[in-house]
């Protein structure tokens, strides 16, 4: 038995070993300094696109840097600057489609999209410093704030099960999507997303001197007076959003549109390294409802064959968060950039790529382009 011991011990530690350098995602962006801490050697390295992250990774985000990572089951989640997540768990199996996955979000912020593990009735759990996150399929938002837990639960709905073992509720069937809890466990919920949660913010006009056309706007499940407590509330919360609420924004149009909408280039101007260009078609497909760009696709030809570039990413404000997924020249790899943004309505998207073979990246090119419904 005295022998069998130190065997048992090995198997346990490869085991282990084998669990942590798993694959759990892709990266597929990073900009700024983006570094992953392996959990199981303590080595550190720059996370790039493409780049694997694996259990049990710790990854930060630096000053004005951020990162998305497309998961093994397809689900997506996005890191804000100056922020920390514990990869603790992701498990997926892609021929059963089961698995399980526990993450930590130790500072700053994330943005989470769940995959076909939540889908398929997994187990999948956000740690807070105030409590655990158990999500119903969803896409939902963490920031914290000075020992404070902000939420906001964009589709779908989240239990926040607290250090007390009461729990919070938010999202579809609920009667707020939106809370802070405080440093000392302290429940706000509100009606309205808190500024740090910029990608919602509305434009807000002040009073006019019509009051039948103005509206208040319902703020919280408390009294008003207990965000004037120490609590700090007031501080995260504008006071604007205690005022009317202009609908002529375009942040306001995002947020009421509903479904997909596929765009499609209808202006561009494009140069490549090696020839003129032609057959150049660009598609988008935006969804509007959980605030991603699914799906999209770059394709034109020059005289070293044809450019093709898949691409995906999140909604943020005007802005889109673009990152390309897959890239090729003839038979060559190759990789880029996205960069969109709404121009003045929903129904026009302008931007700009880059792209180049990555074993010879003076084979080049590059454009503009406007996509319309």
């Amino acid at each position: 038995m005295k022998h069998l011991l130190p065997v048992i011990t090995t198997l346990l530690c490869v085991s282990f070993y084998t669990q942590a350098n798993d694959p759990a995602g892709k990266t597929i962006l990073a900009r700024g300094s983006v570094l992953a801490l392996d959990g199981s050697n303590e080595q550190q390295r720059q996370l790039q696109r493409r780049d694997t992250v694996f259990g049990i990774d710790r990854i930060t985000t630096g000053e004005k840097s951020k990162a998305q990572f497309s998961m093994l089951d397809g689900g997506l989640i996005a890191l804000k600057e100056n922020s920390e997540l514990n990869i603790a768990n992701y498990e997926f199996n892609d021929n059963t489609q089961q698995g399980s996955a526990s993450i930590e979000l130790l500072k700053g912020g994330l943005r989470s999209i769940s995959g076909a593990i939540k889908k398929n009735g997994g187990s999948y759990s956000v740690k807070t410093p105030v409590g655990s996150i158990g999500i119903r399929g969803t896409h939902f938002e963490v920031q914290l704030v000075k020992g404070d837990v902000f939420l906001a639960v964009w589709d779908g709905a989240i239990d926040l099960t607290l250090e007390n073992n009461n729990v919070v509720s938010l999202g579809d069937n609920e009667a707020f999507s939106f809370a802070q809890i405080t440093a000392t466990g302290e429940v706000f919920k509100t009606t309205r997303a808190a500024r740090v949660f910029d990608q919602n913010i509305v434009a807000i006009d002040p009073k006019g001197d019509n009051e039948e056309e103005t509206e208040q706007a319902s703020v919280t499940e408390v009294e008003v007076n207990a965000f004037e407590a120490d609590t700090g509330v007031m501080d995260i919360y504008s006071e604007q959003q205690f005022q009317t609420v202009s609908s002529a924004s375009l942040v306001d149009q995002i947020a009421q549109r509903q479904g997909v909408f596929n765009y499609e280039a209808s202006s561009f101007n494009v140069n490549s390294s090696v020839g003129a260009v032609t057959d150049f078609a660009m598609t988008m497909a935006v969804d509007f409802d959980n605030g991603t760009v699914p799906d999209g696709e770059i394709s034109f030809n020059d005289a070293g064959g044809n450019w093709y570039a898949a691409y995906s990413g999140l909604i943020n404000l005007s802005e889109l968060e673009l990152a390309v997924t897959f890239a090729s020249h003839g038979n060559n790899k190759a990789e880029g950039d996205v960069d969109a943004i709404f121009l003045n309505d929903l129904d026009n998207i302008t931007g700009n790529f880059n792209l180049n073979e990555i074993n010879n990246p003076d084979v080049n090119a590059s454009g503009s382009f406007k996509l319309e419904p």
